[in-house]
């Protein structure tokens, strides 16, 4: 988790770096996840950043919750729950809507409305979306 946040904070398009971690997550042993996701995020600097930073730590509550195995402690943090909501993407308020009635409850505590579909998608329907945006 900790390249593919890296790799977005070095200008690579966010939703491929999410993906490519998504993909690296399913294709882990389950005993072998939570060695994904033990290191923190390192500091981010700008608020695009720290959107980005909140969701992967949504992302990675979500996911432990998914295993049944406990969040590692840093996605708690302060720095990861958004003061604003933030919808990624959405152009409308039609899809703003849709997104706030079904966000998970783990990725609305952190402020992101991104529906219920975020970690289901497949990389290349990703890419296909950030197009979109």
């Amino acid at each position: 988790m900790i390249e593919s946040f890296e790799r977005l904070l070095g200008g690579e398009n966010p939703w491929v770096t999410l993906g490519d971690f998504l993909d690296d997550w399913r294709r882990s042993q389950p005993i072998d996840r939570s060695t994904l996701v033990e290191q923190p995020l390192r500091e981010v600097t700008s608020l695009e950043e720290g959107r980005w930073a909140a969701l992967y730590a949504a992302a990675v509550e979500q996911l432990c919750a998914q295993e049944n195995f406990p969040a590692p402690s840093w996605v708690t943090s302060k720095q990861y729950y958004l003061s604003v909501p933030w919808y990624p993407g959405v152009k409308t308020e039609n899809l703003r809507r849709l997104y706030e009635e079904t966000t998970p409850e783990i990725f609305k505590q952190h402020n992101i409305l991104a529906g219920d579909r975020l970690l289901q998608l497949s990389n290349i329907d990703r890419m296909g979306c950030a197009a979109k945006m």
